[in-house]
């Protein structure tokens, strides 16, 4: 890779770190509009990505960014308040960034020259010299009440840095006629020129401007007039003019009170950074007067300053990017290493022979420290959730206004950390319930005053671990799911009878199948019948589940069950009928000697088992995954009883060998899906065992043993 290609690489991971904070303060600031933290965090954002762009040669991204941080600066100053449509604007204005930003990544043009000349101009008009748009005009915020202020001074103060292009002359504008017609506008307190950028007497050229400025001015003038000075020239140059009036008492900047003489100086223009850096090397440290005045001990003060160093240098770590394939290739270099070290390690104990013990622990001693790098590489593939929920709020915020619905969206467990290929497979199912609960869930503001219920609905996105895995709820506060809609589509479909009558819980399960909708009209948002389904096959793909609680005029919650990481996995090993399996230890509650004296059969083919005082129901592997005869429980030596979090059964096996870590290879890319297998691995020995999808085998088995229960009944009624 070039260093022009890494720049650019380092350049768009940056910009999407950027656009990302970008959004979430625009979206803190519509509930807290008066933030200054949010406000500075977004114009910080967008100024760092500005001269990004500019580094790299993206002018167009640049220049756009530019004019949106001008917009900023104006919100920053108090010049402009911050209303919906203009948190509207923003966001707009920070996905077209986003999508200029994702055509140069491709190879293509920045953006459509008259697309950005009409997002310009959209920008400009906010930048008008009233600074409201027509947008604002018609639908006005109510007033804000502040606080109270001490009264106003008679003048005011601008800082005004003026750092105009290269070429400037080339235009026929001339500097210092600007900066005369800004001298009538009140009394230049300071201007400081800028000659760094002069170059030497060779290459100097009479057609350029090397000069800046920067200018302190006290004027009884508005912003906005002073703002009007730099009409036509503030697009395409670098003008920054801040309000310091706060800085001034009695026409004197205090400021300069807490500042030191070598800064000052520098600010001042009187002095550079490098005379100031020579004149302090000059003068003795803290340390060596304290030591020569006899104060302090040099040992004494040498275990300080290395404390100090060592402080220092904890405060300096930063995070770094890695690209994800590096990961994987770190996992997959984890996983042949722990494969070789079991084969060596089975080699040993085979064959025998001097110093063995002493190899034996060398070699317990490196799978131990390999399991550990297994871990850790796992862990580096983990990343909080809050991304993914500042993504869904973004889009709930959207949804919600184009159907003119009043919502809030509240965010919790945002630093619970998930396994990076989960998240991605979680996200279209995200997608769908958002949909869900925005465009079936949510009332209008009227249809909720008319209810008792405050006009704005709520949104939460809640996410937390829990015994090995991990939960994310979504809920809104909304009319609930109507059973009375999804029995009648039921019926349209044929899926049921007229006079059937169901459970709820048996209606919410028709929401999860293929072509299902209770939408009377199809919209960009639902009426397809394509959703639900794809959060049910994506989380059954994902070896997940999710569970439906809904109440009439309180709401809906969807919680989804997920593994922590689809990679590292403690599992215990069985084999049945010869078959080498591994079971997900984390749902294990046990194992025990099989005794066939104590199996009870119930109906035509479900056989229970005594566990902990409770019969649990007995799943043949032999029969579930049709790998042969079933074993009728004849060869089994042993019991693993397994507790999914919904149901708990036991499954009888031939064997039950030790406890191990492994890294789950899915089928799926490898060769195909099969419900109930979660995947494969490669154990010391080099033969391959199945990993089992707890979830899979018990909706395959308990969905088996009702419908051959029933069907046994209709036989026997009809003989």
């Amino acid at each position: 890779m070039s260093a022009d290609d890494e720049t650019l690489q380092i350049f768009f991971s940056e910009t999407e770190e950027l656009l990302k904070l970008a959004e979430e303060s625009l979206l803190a600031l519509e509930s807290t509009p008066e933030s200054a933290s949010d406000i500075e965090q977004l114009f910080r954002s967008v100024h760092t990505l500005k001269s990004g762009a500019g580094m790299v040669g993206y002018t167009s991204i640049s220049d756009y960014a530019h004019l949106v941080e001008n917009l900023l600066e104006r919100v920053r100053s108090g010049k402009l308040a911050v209303t919906k449509n203009l948190i509207t604007l923003l966001l707009g204005s920070i996905d077209f960034i986003r999508s200029m930003v994702d055509s140069v990544s491709q190879g293509e043009a920045e953006a459509d020259p008259e697309v950005l000349n009409e997002r310009k101009d959209q920008i400009k008009r906010y930048l008008g010299i009233d600074g409201i748009s027509s947008l604002e005009r018609e639908e006005p915020e109510p007033p804000v009440k502040e606080a109270p202020k001490e009264p106003a001074q008679e003048f005011s103060f601008y800082k005004i840095d003026l750092k105009f292009r290269k070429e400037f002359f080339h235009s026929g504008q001339d500097p210092l006629l600007i900066l005369l017609g800004l001298s009538e506008l009140g009394e230049f307190v300071e201007v400081v020129p800028d000659l760094s950028e002069l170059p030497d007497f060779e290459d100097f050229s009479m057609y350029d401007l090397y000069i800046s400025w920067q200018i302190i001015i006290k004027t009884e003038m508005s912003y906005e007039a002073i703002e009007d000075v730099f009409m036509f020239v503030k697009d395409d140059n670098e003008i920054r003019i801040e309000d310091i009036t706060e800085r001034y008492r009695e026409g004197i900047d205090i400021e300069l009170a807490g500042k030191k003489l070598g800064e000052v100086l520098v600010e001042k223009g009187s002095i550079t950074e490098e005379v100031l850096s020579d004149a302090l090397k000059k003068q003795k440290m803290l340390g060596e007067i304290l030591v020569e005045d006899g104060k302090i001990q040099p040992e004494d003060l040498e275990k300080v300053v290395a404390k100090q160093e060592e402080s220092r240098a904890v405060y300096r770590k930063t995070t770094l990017r890695v690209d994800v394939e590096k990961i994987h290739s770190l996992v997959n270099l984890a996983e042949e290493t722990g494969i070789g070290l079991s084969k060596v390690q089975a080699l040993f104990e085979k064959y025998a022979g001097p110093g063995q013990m002493e190899i034996t622990e060398e070699m317990e001693n490196l799978v131990k420290v390999n399991q550990e790098f297994q871990e850790r590489v796992a862990r580096v593939r983990m990343f909080p959730l809050e991304g993914t929920f500042r993504r869904f709020q973004r889009m709930a915020r959207d949804l919600a206004l184009e159907q003119n619905k009043q919502i809030k969206v509240i965010l919790t467990g945002l630093d619970t950390e998930l396994d990076k290929e989960v998240i991605e497979h979680t996200t279209d199912p995200l997608k769908h319930l958002v949909r869900n609960c925005i465009d079936h869930g949510l009332e209008t503001p009227e249809e909720r005053e008319a209810k008792g219920k405050p006009p704005t609905g709520i949104i939460e996105f809640k996410a937390y671990q829990r015994a090995g895995k991990i939960f994310v709820e979504i809920r809104d506060d909304g009319k609930g799911i109507d059973f009375t809609g999804i029995q009648r589509k039921a019926i349209e479909k044929g899926w049921i009878e007229p006079d059937q009558v169901l459970s709820k819980e048996a209606l919410l399960g028709f929401m999860f199948k293929p072509g299902f909708s209770t939408s009377s009209k199809v919209t960009e948002v639902s009426g397809r019948g394509v959703g639900m389904d794809v959060v049910k096959t994506q989380l059954d793909q994902l070896g997940g589940t999710i569970d439906t609680h809904t109440e009439k005029d309180k709401g809906t919650t969807f919680t989804l069950c997920l593994p922590l990481t689809s990679a590292l996995m403690e599992v215990l090993h069985v084999m049945v009928r010869g078959i080498s399996y591994l079971v997900p230890l984390q749902s294990v509650v046990g194992t025990e000697k099989f005794d066939n004296k104590l199996v009870k059969s119930f109906g035509a083919r479900e056989r229970v088992y005594p566990f902990r005082g409770d019969y649990l129901p007995l799943a043949d592997m032999t029969k579930i995954l049709d790998i042969g005869m079933p074993s009728a429980n004849g060869n089994s030596t042993a019991l693993v009883f397994i507790d999914t979090g919904r149901k708990a059964f036991g499954i009888p096996v031939d064997e039950v060998l030790k406890p191990q870590q492994i890294i789950v290879k899915t089928l799926e890319k490898n060769y195909r899906s099969v419900k109930g297998l979660a995947g494969a691995t490669i154990l010391g020995d080099g033969s391959v065992s199945l990993v089992l999808d707890l979830l899979g085998l018990e909706e395959i088995f308990f969905k088996n043993s009702f419908e051959g229960d029933a069907n046994y009944e209709n036989e026997e009624k009809a003989e």
